[in-house]
């Protein structure tokens, strides 16, 4: 419709423009001595028109032949841009289905748009990683840190590439270079908590995966696991230490110290640093609140403890948690001790019937020897030795499940 509108008001400027030069009759003279030449004013006007669109569309063109140069170079610039933001998009894509080669052929190309090429240097370095071109890696981050200005961003992929290569002295060395503002990210305290860990910093472990458990960025259970392995490990650091020793221990907070397996490490450390009496406290309290086949093991071998007070502690044990295999067995063990032969031997076959384990019918067979049933113990021995079982999970403790219903 607006086309058809258009093609009326042309056709009716185009009439009236001829009615009113039908009723034009001036006409104009140009004097030139000797020469004189005379127009009608119609004729003037459409020749003064055409002179006017002459010369514009002269300049146009003169204009356009000018800067024809500077076109020129605007449209290579964005061909090359183009081909630029191309490359870059196949090095991600190619760089993610692990194809490194091509990924850093393509970063290269991607270089020629200065706005990406810091990004581009990154994902070059990650892809010689991946190729194991170490020097090329190398190469790629100290120009991505020198050339592009990206120098925490630089590092922060060096201290991924040495956590990937298993040096976790190399990954500190970098991230300890970050500012403070980046070194508070997430992404940077993950890659310090592994550096940790390779290069076994237990102490200076602890407050990072404590923050990082407050921003909720680890799973609950890898972050326990860590924990223990953490504690565990400074313990056995402390050796015979006895001053040490308790000085690790007062740092566990309380909530922790008796709820979780770390408990059952300081119970090893403390029987190492021949503080027998801090083991079996440890242990006792541990065993009130949650039963723990680790802590009933330790507590039985503490030999320096009296065997009549390690029974009498023990059955107070099974009457709490019942007849667990784990229990029975340290029992029998610990009237075997005493030349308590009967008892022994009953809880001994107790546990069994509930878990037989192979170290139970070693501790039956030993007792048996010294009975002096020998035939029986010969073939306790044998299925032992034929037997092979892991050991077995302690279970929660239903004191610990109800004051957890309560908090709820």
């Amino acid at each position: 419709m607006r086309w058809i509108l258009g093609i009326l008001v042309v056709l009716a400027s185009a009439v009236s423009l001829a009615l009113l030069l039908m009723f034009n009759h001036g006409n104009l003279a140009i004097f030139w001595p000797p020469y004189r030449v005379d127009f009608s004013i119609n004729t003037a006007v459409v020749m003064l028109l055409a002179l006017v669109a002459s010369m514009f569309l002269g300049l146009k063109a003169i204009a356009q032949l000018v800067s024809l140069p500077g076109r020129l170079r605007t449209h290579r610039s964005q061909r090359y841009r183009e081909r630029a933001l191309d490359a870059f998009r196949e090095a991600t894509v190619a760089l993610a289905e692990g194809r490194f080669a091509k990924a850093e052929k393509q970063c290269q190309l991607a270089l020629h748009l200065p706005e990406q090429a810091g990004a581009a240097s990154l994902l070059a370095a990650r892809a010689c990683h991946g190729l194991r071109a170490l020097e090329r890696r190398d190469q790629w981050i100290e120009r991505c840190a020198e050339e592009f200005g990206l120098k925490d961003q630089a590092l922060l992929l060096a201290a991924d590439c040495a956590i990937q290569d298993r040096d976790g002295d190399a990954a500190l060395s970098a991230l300890n270079r970050l500012q403070p503002r980046n070194a508070r990210q997430v992404h940077a305290l993950r890659l310090r908590l592994a550096a940790l860990e390779l290069a076994q910093q237990w102490q200076a472990l602890l407050p990072v995966l404590a923050q990082l458990e407050r921003r909720q960025m680890l799973a609950a259970h890898a972050a326990s696991a860590l924990r223990l392995r953490a504690w565990r490990n400074l313990f056995n650091q402390t050796g015979t230490d006895l001053a040490a020793t308790k000085s690790l221990w007062r740092q566990i907070a309380r909530d922790l110290a008796y709820e979780s397996p770390i408990a059952e490490a300081a119970i090893e450390a403390f029987r190492r640093a021949a503080d027998f009496t801090m083991a079996a406290e440890i242990a006792d309290r541990v065993l009130r609140r949650r039963f723990s086949a680790a802590a009933v093991d330790l507590y039985a071998n503490l030999d320096s403890l009296h065997a009549r007070e390690k029974l009498h502690t023990m059955e107070q044990w099974l009457q709490r948690w019942g007849p667990e295999a784990a229990l029975l067995a340290a029992l029998g063990r610990v009237c075997s001790e005493q030349q308590l032969w009967g008892k022994a031997e009953a809880y001994l076959r107790e546990s069994m019937a509930k878990d037989d384990a192979p170290s139970t019918r070693l501790a039956l067979a030993r007792l048996l020897e010294q009975t002096e049933r020998q035939g029986e113990a010969a073939g306790l021995y044998r299925e032992a030795a034929q037997t092979q079982r892991p050991p077995s999970t302690s279970r929660q403790a239903p004191v610990m499940n109800s004051a957890s219903s309560e908090a709820k």
